[in-house]
């Protein structure tokens, strides 16, 4: 045992004095010869994006863009009963009674301040978190503050950091590569000052972290215990324990100190029988080391009474001492940081028509997103041998689930693993990616920072695999799963999703100039750090470069749409043109791959069902190709594309208008095989116009259509457009999930197509159908900016939709993926011109 410690240590030395020579060499080099502007801008993204809180899932879980590397977060307990540790934070859980808990001034290159007023704990904290100017170092500041009427409440504080170091050297004996080691004289009793660790690993270096006790200028106050407690259990000092910890179970670190904690309370109970009055919770729950353990997964304990703050600072030991964070400088760094975010919202958000209030709720709408971006690296589980949808659908089948349900369960194997950076749609409820929703979380990152948008799509585009697929929930490795009930974590290569990051693309293409990429911008590496964020878009190389890379991709997505979802047309006489398409997967009440779930279809299910919103989802990702095709200077691919665009048009047309209903509708075949149309008038019913497939000169369809939105009886709400008619048999039936609530997303889409059509169709347009247009538009703005808003003052929270009746919150609490979009509709015009 001491032989390998030393052999560890040596390693250890080894290691550093390596990694330093080689930070040195590389920093000489890099000094005399700057890359190629593509090659330094993606050193400069890389170091600017490296850290983050990308373990969005929890309260604080910070980590680096690196597979199997440091995490770190924050946990926290009451102490005041022995009720208290049962309610430990740490993942962000819907359940938990907060007030508030939201990053409110956040910038991913930068870092921001956190918010949480936890009402089960009783105190309010503020979490800062701010990285240095070459993105390699990071500090934290934490604060509490106690509600009134609980000045003395008595607070447990946990930081945990944990490497994940081990590796497979020979495919069965296990390497530690890693290092992470106390580097202070090892104390049983506790620590009275600074708590230092430091460590190793092949991507960081060398490293240290170090955790203060917040310093002269705090007034901390640990509380006191009974005479004659043990000294190991001393609240006034600081407790740390760590152990070895293989990498598939760093995660689980709450589950582990649980697990600690309740070894030493019952050894404490059981030696002390009859002196359990000197054991409060605040010193029984101080952690012990009591098996001598230490390894890769580290604890450090402080217990606090009332207010409270203490530091904690993360250094690249390889950074120049200009990069690196001291106790002392770290309030001027937040203070830095906090401004630099402020003047960078209001600079890409013009808000001032709005009160103060109003502009800090657009801001964490903003941050609340930005909070939600996350790192994700693991395997996931696929089913490739199943056959969701044959020829006949199979009602209540041995082989399928009982009821309604025509889907065999899903029996997945582990595929990857693979790594996604992403934005998520709610840190407490859905803390993982999502297909349909991240092209709507793109959408406000469009403007603040486009290099970080296409980043994030390059790492979707990423996970497409040989057969042109992309799992439309992305749940990556064990922590991921276990947030996810087991009938929801399998995926099937045979179900798709609405491919939203092509309608993002879409609007960056059409928002960017028209470069010509041989024309490269030469900029130097000051111009780069400067303009970072907006890189690309104002460097035509850089953009004909991303382009070129994705292309090929995009094109294999675009063809497995195009062959698993295609719909039946010469089958049933619906004439030559062939581009329908049929949503795969759906059961008779839901239709998880249109991501509007419950949203009534044709019954009874067949397989001549048509889904007017899928064939637009083909439009935009035909018009999005189309554009990348002409910049690329594709000519053949771009003919082709914008042929199957038109054709797509032209089919939205003939095959689901209704005169009848003034309509565009889904469409099945009745007892005779002949072509029907199936009306549910609602989010299916305004695709094409939410997805301008609408030709301009179709002023009739585009009137039918504004009547419908801004019909009472039909769709129009004081709280935003329904997802379903009033007047539909089904409006607010079952489980009422897009059967009547207002969904901010799809809302957004529709003031955003006011506004085009408002625009395009004047050369057709009737003065009548432009008035309406325009009362529509600046009424349903309102109204929803109104009720947003009001809602988030009243809870704290914005939410994944709202009660179209009465404009209450529903669903999933601190929605801020697409949600934040009515950030976008504050910066809206009040009026059409």
């Amino acid at each position: 045992m001491l032989v390998a410690t030393i052999y560890q240590y040596l390693f250890f030395l080894l290691a550093t004095v390596w990694a330093i020579q080689e930070q040195d060499e590389f920093d000489l080099i890099r000094d005399q010869h700057f890359e190629d502007d593509d090659a330094s801008y993606e050193r400069l993204s890389h170091d600017s994006l490296l850290w983050g809180p990308y373990n969005s899932g929890r309260y604080l879980g910070i980590r680096p863009r690196i597979p199997e590397s440091l995490l770190s977060g924050l946990m926290w307990f009451n102490v005041d009963s022995q009720l208290g540790v049962g309610q430990a934070r740490d993942f962000y859980e819907q359940g938990d009674k907060m007030a508030r808990a939201n990053w409110v001034q956040f910038d991913p290159r930068l870092g921001g301040r956190q918010v949480i007023h936890d009402n089960d704990c009783h105190i309010n904290i503020t979490i800062d978190f701010v990285k240095s100017e070459n993105g390699r170092n990071w500090a934290v500041k934490i604060k509490s503050v106690p509600h009134a009427g609980h000045e003395s409440v008595k607070t447990s504080f946990v930081w945990y950091s944990g490497l994940q170091g081990e590796r497979k050297s020979d495919g069965t004996n296990v390497a530690n590569e890693g290092v992470l080691k106390l580097d202070i004289p090892r104390n049983e009793n506790g620590y009275k000052g600074t708590v230092k660790l430091s460590g190793f690993s092949e991507e960081l270096g060398l490293f240290e972290i170090k955790i203060n006790d917040g310093g002269d200028h705090t007034k901390n106050k640990h509380p006191s215990a009974p005479k004659g407690t043990m000294k190991a259990l001393n609240p006034k000092r600081t407790h740390h324990l760590s152990l070895r910890v293989p990498n598939p179970s760093v995660w689980q670190n709450r589950g582990i100190f649980m697990t600690l904690l309740k070894d030493s309370v019952q050894d404490i109970l059981s030696t002390y029988a009859e002196e359990t009055d000197k054991f409060p919770p605040h010193v029984v729950y101080n952690i012990r080391n009591m098996n001598n353990y230490e390894g890769n997964l580290h604890f450090v304990q402080k217990m606090f009474e009332g207010e409270a703050e203490f530091d904690v600072i993360y250094t690249d030991v390889a950074s120049p001492p200009t990069e690196r964070f001291t106790f002392e400088t770290i309030q001027s760094r937040i203070d830095e940081v906090l401004s630099r975010v402020n003047r960078k919202f209001r600079e890409n958000f013009q808000l001032h028509k709005f009160s103060d209030r109003q502009q800090e709720f657009g801001q964490e709408m903003l941050s609340g997103l930005l909070g939600g971006l996350s790192y994700f690296y693991g395997d996931q589980l696929v089913d490739r041998q199943s056959a969701i949808d044959a020829d006949e659908f199979l009602v209540n089948d041995d082989d399928f689930d009982d009821g309604e349900t025509e889907i065999p369960k899903l029996k997945g194997d582990l595929e990857g693993p693979y790594e996604l950076f992403t934005l998520v749609p709610s840190r407490p409820f859905f803390p993982r990616g999502f297909y349909w929703d991240e092209g709507f979380h793109l959408l406000p990152l469009l403007k603040y920072d486009s290099d970080l948008a296409l980043e994030i799509i390059k790492s979707w585009f990423n996970l497409i695999d040989d057969d042109g697929w992309i799992a439309r929930e992305q749940i990556l490795g064990a922590e991921s799963r276990s947030r996810v009930p087991a009938e929801f974590q399998v995926q099937s290569p045979a179900i798709v999703n609405p491919p939203t990051l092509m309608l993002a693309f879409t609007y960056l293409l059409d928002s960017s100039q028209r470069y010509k990429f041989d024309e490269a911008v030469d900029l130097g590496e000051g111009d780069l750090k400067s303009d970072i964020g907006q890189v690309v878009l104002n460097n035509p190389e850089m953009l004909a470069n991303y382009t070129r890379q994705i292309y090929p991709k995009l094109k294999s997505h675009f063809d497995m749409f195009r062959r698993t979802q295609q719909g039946s047309v010469e089958e049933f006489n619906r004439g030559q043109n062939k581009e329908a398409y049929r949503w795969r997967g759906r059961t008779v009440s839901h239709s998880l791959a249109s991501g509007i779930d419950d949203y009534p279809r044709p019954l009874p299910l067949d397989v001549a069902e048509l889904n007017v919103d899928l064939l637009c989802w083909m439009g935009v990702m035909t018009r999005s190709i189309r554009m990348i095709a002409g910049i690329l200077e594709l000519k053949e691919d771009e003919q082709h594309f914008a042929k199957v665009e038109s054709d797509i048009i032209d089919n939205l047309a003939a095959l689901h208008w209704s005169e009848e209903h003034k309509a565009y509708c889904d469409a099945s075949v009745d007892d005779d095989d002949e072509h029907i149309l199936v009306c549910h008038k609602g989010y299916v019913s305004l695709f094409p116009f939410l997805t301008k497939m609408v030709p301009a000169e179709s002023v009739d369809k585009i009137e039918s259509i504004v009547d419908n939105l801004t019909d009472p009886e039909e769709l129009w709400s004081d709280y935003g457009i329904r997802s379903l008619s009033k007047a539909d048999e089904f409006y607010r039936t079952g489980e009422n999930y897009w059967r009547a609530p207002v969904w901010i997303n799809i809302n957004y889409l529709i003031l955003e197509n006011l506004q085009h059509y408002h625009e395009i169709t004047k050369p057709y347009a009737s003065r009548q159908l432009k008035e309406k247009i325009e009362m529509a538009y600046s009424e349903l703005r309102q109204n929803l900016i109104k009720n947003v808003y009001q809602q988030w003052e009243k809870t704290g929270f914005v939410w994944e939709s709202y009660d179209d009746q009465t404009g209450a919150n529903k669903g999933a609490k601190n929605f801020l993926g697409w949600t934040s979009t009515v950030l976008l509709m504050m910066e809206m015009p009040e009026k059409l011109d």
